[in-house]
């Protein structure tokens, strides 16, 4: 199960992924890198948040999508791909059809990144 801190419209993102209606964020909790200046602290290593199924994971797009979200934006989700990738089959077959944005560290494996091609729309 992947833990998950929040999820939201979220207007602090680039302006072109915000839109007038926000961009559907989901923040992960944990993160691979452990910065120490990390500015979601208390999400990224302090594992604020609560486990969810791949069917909540799935909910949660498809709730941000119904309230106008431009995008599904993945924040720290490098250590839960397995996780993304079977809710995001739920998530298309009940209609997401939304862009999808991997906001991570960049220090993801050459691997991963091979698994997601043709999946993510949107790397940051």
């Amino acid at each position: 199960e992947a833990m998950v801190s929040s999820y939201r419209p979220h207007f602090g993102e680039e302006a072109s992924l915000v839109g007038r209606h926000g961009s559907g964020t989901i923040f992960f909790t944990n993160c691979n890198l452990r910065c120490l200046f990390c500015q979601n602290y208390s999400i990224s290593q302090l594992g604020e948040g609560q486990k969810v199924s791949k069917e909540e994971l799935a909910d949660m797009m498809l709730s941000l999508q119904a309230k106008g979200c431009h995008n599904i934006n993945l924040v720290s989700p490098t250590h839960v791909v397995p996780q993304i990738l079977e809710a995001l089959e739920l998530a298309v077959e009940s209609g997401l059809h939304l862009p999808l944005v991997y906001n991570s560290g960049g220090y993801d494996s050459v691997e991963t990144l091979r698994i997601l091609d043709g999946i993510v729309d949107i790397y940051m």
